[in-house]
């Protein structure tokens, strides 16, 4: 793998249509080996900004580099270095999978090439439709080539625009298993909608809002920046309430459900001093069942929308 920390630096970039800016000075980074997770609303500018990187459409301003090298539109260096799944990969219908996957490493002067496609197909359960026209698959064995495009020509930069949107649950398990797998040995920028999916792979995220980053960086400095004040979840026996807690200091139960034989509140206090110890003596000392006390994070859901509805 080639010895660099940062593999993808976006630097000060805007993109200008007429009309309209559909990114302003935009800057964040993609450190190597992580999957990093690229969000925003639609219209964001975040599909204009990854065609930028992937080299598909030029700046305005500012500069991208990838793996060292800036991005231009006639830079031939980086044409294998990048690989690129976009939300509606541009596959050849009337093809089989195995001619379309040669067609697309021939492309990109893959030497070993049958070994290449062989081991691709394998690796994406994609052997048994090897030659079947790939406007015949379902959706879920049409996202798995758009994939296997991406990744024929062993590009060490990925970037991947919503690779599991729309698909039955069991395949987004295996395609979810399968980038984890892909990040031991390649860096990727993952773009989604489903923010659980995003907590789940990710360790880097930055989040683009009306053509601007509103945040990035580390997902446990994130979530740490934007908690207000002290959640909590506590569980108590089922069937039993919380009783007023007003005493600790202003605070708003924001979930109430039942897991199991427990029912758990989620409470936002206004103040961030942490009043466990007090908090849960109170509760026992009502004669509740106190199971469960712990110190939670926003979730990622809950910061998204806070970036995207407060930052105009």
């Amino acid at each position: 793998m080639i010895n660099i920390d940062k593999i993808l630096v976006v630097d000060n970039v805007s993109r200008e249509f007429p009309g309209r800016k559909a990114v302003t000075n935009v800057s964040f980074e993609v450190k190597q080996g992580s999957i990093h997770g690229f969000l925003g609303p639609n219209g964001a500018g975040k599909s204009t900004t990854m065609r930028m990187i992937a080299g598909l459409l030029p700046p305005t301003s500012g500069e991208i580099t990838v793996l060292g090298e800036r991005v231009f539109g006639d830079n031939s260096n980086l044409k294998n270095k990048i690989g690129l799944l976009p939300e509606n990969a541009p596959l050849f219908l009337d093809m089989s999978v195995e001619k379309y996957l040669h067609f697309v490493a021939k492309l990109h002067g893959v030497k070993n090439l049958n070994e290449q496609v062989e081991r691709v197909m394998t690796e994406l359960s994609l052997i048994d439709v090897r030659r079947r026209l790939i406007g015949n698959l379902s959706k879920g064995y049409k996202q798995r080539v758009g994939l296997a495009q991406a990744l024929v020509y062993d590009a060490p930069f990925l970037i991947l625009d919503e690779p599991t949107n729309g698909l039955d649950p069991q395949t987004v398990v295996e395609l979810r298993d399968y980038i984890r797998r892909l990040a031991l040995q390649k860096t990727i920028l993952f773009s989604s909608h489903i923010l659980p999916e995003v907590e789940q792979l990710c360790d880097q995220i930055t989040i683009i809002h009306q053509g601007r980053v509103r945040a990035t960086g580390n997902l446990t400095e994130i979530h740490k920046k934007f908690r207000q004040g002290l959640v909590l979840k506590i569980g108590l026996k089922m069937g039993e309430d919380l009783p007023d807690l007003s005493h600790f200091g202003k605070y708003d139960v924001t979930q109430e459900h039942l897991v199991g034989k427990e029912q758990q509140f989620h409470v936002i206090f206004e103040d961030d001093a942490d009043c466990r110890s007090e908090l849960g003596k109170y509760l026992i000392s009502c004669g509740l069942n106190l199971l469960t006390l712990q110190v939670e994070s926003p979730e990622l859901e809950d910061i998204f929308l806070q970036v995207t509805e407060t930052k105009k």
